[in-house]
């Protein structure tokens, strides 16, 4: 009897740790499929994103080519044509459909508001902060506050010249002119400060961190910074070599800061052309912020990392501003795909830029249509428009981002790398590099 009792209890205990194997093979076996399951997709992410990367380089590089090509022909246009032939009355335009009675209570259709780019919300929220000052204006002739906004904004969304424009709306060029100047007047005046409000608080800092965490990732990001050169009449300016940037054209630099929703945080539109983005940031008034900004810090890879902005090559790496890594035969892997979540980040600006000048496309044609002090007002105002068509839901159509007449080709963009880095921006970057290599897929440029 005893020995079959040892007997038993040596066979459940064989079973037992049989069972406890097979438990061990069954979970080593699943963690192995799991790992395999999460390599592959990681993997397949990698080459996805590569992939679509790629066909946008190409994309882009197309498209580049085709617009600087159009601008070229269209400068050597400019160039051959008299000089007197662009004050030449135009012929009537197929716009011309007495839609615009200068009477004083017209009220815009959705037909007409559409040509103003905003929808009615948008022009009435204009309308409700404007039309004390607008009235008020001592310009002749007598207008109402509605139709020196809407010829206001009629020139700046379709850029069309004051003489088009007067036609239109039954008026003489010269109040076309008074209205646009008036208009920008005062909502710089009135608006600028509600609309674009940097430095921001720390609370406006932690939701923009959050938002642009959400959308690539990377940690303590709240702004991403950029400039666009916006054309001028060489002619009507003073030191007109300062204007010629690195493309040969005359133009303002717009700088700006711009949250992840694309809304300007901060613009400044002081510089000329020809002054490369490292000084520019110097000169301007975001510099002085961001080094005196108190915004809530975070601890990444036992750092302590203040609100950062992302910038592109043209800038200096600093430890609130950072770049891509160089790009090199040397650069690693998790370097190579910091850079390409970097780039989605930026991608914001980018954006942001391309709404603007679709949806004012005076902005293209400043050269043409005003003289060069009076192009920043203009570049002010279309930011603060932006900015309110935006919080408004005013939508966007993307036919406005098309070229349908030379005029809306601008000339291409310069372009230059900085050389300027900090020790501290180094090593914050690197700190950001490992972190996102640690959490994230690895993705692979390999343009």
């Amino acid at each position: 009897m005893e020995a079959d009792m040892v007997s038993n209890r040596a066979i459940v205990e064989i079973v037992n740790e049989y069972r406890s194997m097979l438990q061990q093979q069954i979970a080593l076996h699943l963690k192995r499929q799991r790992d395999h399951i999460v390599r592959m997709r990681r993997r397949f992410l990698s080459k996805l994103a590569r992939r679509l990367h790629r066909n946008y380089i190409l994309y882009d590089r197309h498209r580049r080519s085709l617009l600087s090509d159009v601008s070229f022909l269209n400068m050597r246009r400019r160039e051959v044509q008299p000089a007197t032939s662009r004050h030449r009355a135009q012929q009537p335009v197929p716009e011309q459909l007495h839609l615009f009675p200068a009477s004083s209570e017209h009220e815009f259709t959705e037909e007409q508001l559409e040509r103003f780019r905003i929808n009615h919300a948008t022009f009435q929220c204009l309308y409700d902060q404007l039309e004390h000052e607008l009235e008020d204006a001592d310009c002749e002739p007598a207008m109402t506050a509605r139709m020196r906004m809407g010829v206001a904004l009629y020139v700046l969304g379709t850029g069309k010249d004051f003489e088009s424009a007067a036609t239109l709306f039954h008026l003489h060029s010269r109040a076309v002119r008074a209205s646009v100047h008036l208009f920008c007047s005062v909502v710089n005046k009135l608006l600028r400060d509600r609309q674009i409000d940097f430095p921001l608080s720390r609370k406006h800092i932690r939701c923009g961190v959050k938002e642009f965490e959400e959308l690539v990732g990377m940690p303590q990001v709240f702004g991403a910074i950029g400039c666009l050169h916006i054309p001028v009449e060489r002619g009507t300016v003073k030191d007109a070599a300062k204007y010629i940037n690195s493309k040969g054209w005359s133009s303002i630099i717009l700088q700006a800061i711009v949250d992840s929703r694309g809304r300007f945080l901060d613009v400044s539109c002081e510089h000329p052309g020809n002054t490369n983005a490292a000084d520019m940031l110097i000169q301007s008034s975001i510099y002085q912020r961001m080094e005196q900004l108190d915004g809530p810090c975070q601890k990444i890879d036992k750092i302590s990392v203040l609100p950062l902005l992302l910038g592109d090559g043209k800038y200096p790496l600093l430890p609130w501003l950072i770049t891509p890594y160089q790009t090199t035969a040397q650069m690693t892997p998790a370097e190579r795909s910091f850079n390409v979540y970097a780039a989605k980040g930026r991608a914001c600006i980018v954006r942001t830029f391309e709404r603007l000048v679709g949806r004012w496309k005076a902005l293209n044609r400043c050269s043409t249509m005003v003289a060069a002090s009076c192009v920043p007002e203009i570049i002010l105002t279309c930011c603060i428009l932006h900015n309110i068509a935006e919080q408004n839901g005013s939508p966007y159509k993307d036919a406005w981002s098309e070229c349908h007449n030379e005029e809306d080709v601008a000339p291409e963009q310069p372009n230059w790398e900085c050389q300027i880095t900090s020790m501290d921006g180094e090593e914050v970057r690197n700190r950001l590099s490992k972190f996102m290599h640690e959490r994230f897929p690895l993705i692979v440029d390999d343009d």
